[in-house]
């Protein structure tokens, strides 16, 4: 299971992080990410929902977040 660190990042950063460490993954993988900054959630679930990815809350306490993503066969990021 892969781990990513996106504390004390804002937006754009974390979704551009997540992005690059999810295009290293194939169908099956995990990748927990680990942040703080609420409009990242929010812009990470929607990024990642929207492109077939199978999002899930490991741990939430108001100041930090944590998501488990899992790669499906469906998921897909558009080349940029």
């Amino acid at each position: 299971m892969a781990r990513v660190d996106v504390r004390g990042e804002i937006c754009p950063r974390p979704a551009l992080i997540v992005r690059r460490e999810l295009s290293d993954l194939e169908p099956g993988d995990t990748l927990v990410v680990r942040g703080d900054y609420p409009p990242a959630e929010q812009n990470l679930r929607r990024m990642c929902t929207t492109h077939g990815f199978d999002v899930s809350t490991v741990e939430s306490d108001g100041d930090e977040f944590e998501l488990r993503l899992l790669v499906t066969e469906l998921s897909s990021l558009p080349d940029r």
